[in-house]
């Protein structure tokens, strides 16, 4: 199997702008649409997670 080497915060921003690039405007529009719907969702149950993650050190 292959190693998938880790991306930092300026390595992951580049590959999400190529891919970004690569979608059709009606792909970018639905795109943006999830992630207004959804994004505030997931940001507070990763922020969880990680206090989680701390409380049990």
């Amino acid at each position: 199997m292959p190693r998938v080497p880790r991306l930092g915060p300026v390595g992951a921003a580049f590959a999400l702008w190529d891919v970004w690039r690569r979608l059709t405007p009606k792909q970018r529009k639905w795109l943006a649409a999830q992630a207004r719907t959804h994004g505030p969702r997931l940001a507070q149950q990763a922020l969880d997670a990680q206090k989680n993650k701390r409380k049990k050190r």
